[in-house]
């Protein structure tokens, strides 16, 4: 899993987010992965209707039909202005999980035994960007 701190899927707000990427194995439901993530780690990933997420999870598949899950947590904005258009949606800040959490997320999610997004090589073969 590879850990970074940036705005990875360039929100409008420009903040510099919590990011935790890695590849499940092929065939794994992004809906399913996208529970397991925010079940290990005790976040609100989804909008739930109560005005307040921690973050998102974002899923593309690739092209062996494994998953890249990419999970990011908001820092706290309650800005009702904010160019990310939160639209009643108060983005909270949820702890910095420990490598037990981030350990946990990966194992109920699942990875890929050999796609390891933390080398540079193995992006570029999977069409991960940067």
């Amino acid at each position: 899993m590879r850990e970074r701190r940036a705005n990875v899927h360039q929100e409008h707000h420009g903040k510099a987010l919590r990011a935790y990427d890695w590849v499940a194995p092929a065939g794994t439901d992004p809906h399913a992965a996208m529970l397991a993530a925010e079940q290990a780690l005790g976040a609100k990933l989804h909008h739930r209707g109560d005005g307040e997420q921690h973050g998102y999870v974002n899923t593309s598949r690739l092209a062996d039909g494994s998953l890249h899950v990419c999970v990011v947590l908001y820092e706290a904005c309650d800005d009702p202005d904010c160019a990310a258009g939160h639209r009643g949606v108060v983005h909270a800040k949820h702890p910095t999980p420990s490598a037990a959490m981030l350990a946990a997320m990966v194992k109920a999610v699942g990875e890929h035994p050999r796609h390891d997004v933390t080398k540079a090589d193995h992006r570029a073969r999977l069409g991960i960007a940067e």
